[in-house]
């Protein structure tokens, strides 16, 4: 099999944007916060939620990470005192997490100063209606089911 016309420059482009995007964020976030991209993730869910709390494994679903990673990042927050655990009290089996004030304070700094970074680093590069077109791309991508081909017969 071989790439035809822009198929090449399309799918590599897409790989190596992506790669410098995540590393040029993830420096900023280390730079300024001593925090991960998985790590403000986490915290960023946390800050959304009702009472700024979920349980550990809702968190590890919707990061689309393993339980036991998600597990490590919380620990290493944890003892900086970004966010508690505590048992769930309608479920002692399950356990919540939930963000400090200080969690939320550095959550918002983290978050403004990564919006910055993608702002200058992608936004300010591409044009109106590439953005619109790329939205609509990723959105289409995004609605497929995973590892599923998309259904060209019409059928």
């Amino acid at each position: 099999h071989e790439w035809v016309g822009d198929q090449a420059i399309a799918w590599e482009g897409l790989l190596d944007v992506t790669r410098r995007l995540r590393r040029g964020a993830e420096q900023v976030l280390l730079d300024g916060f001593d925090l991960s991209i998985s790590m403000l993730g986490i915290m960023g869910r946390l800050s959304l939620a009702p009472g700024r709390t979920l349980r550990q494994t809702a968190l590890a679903e919707a990061m689309g990470l393993s339980l036991s990673r998600v597990s490590r990042i919380i620990d290493m927050l944890e003892q900086r005192g970004i966010l508690e655990r505590r048992t769930c009290p309608a479920d002692a089996r399950a356990t919540n997490v939930t963000l400090t004030r200080q969690g939320v304070t550095l959550t918002k700094r983290a978050q403004q100063e990564l919006f910055l970074f993608v702002q200058g680093a992608f936004f300010d590069h591409i044009e109106a209606d590439e953005l619109s077109t790329l939205a609509a791309v990723f959105t289409r991508l995004l609605n497929l089911a995973p590892g599923a081909p998309e259904d060209t017969c019409g059928a």
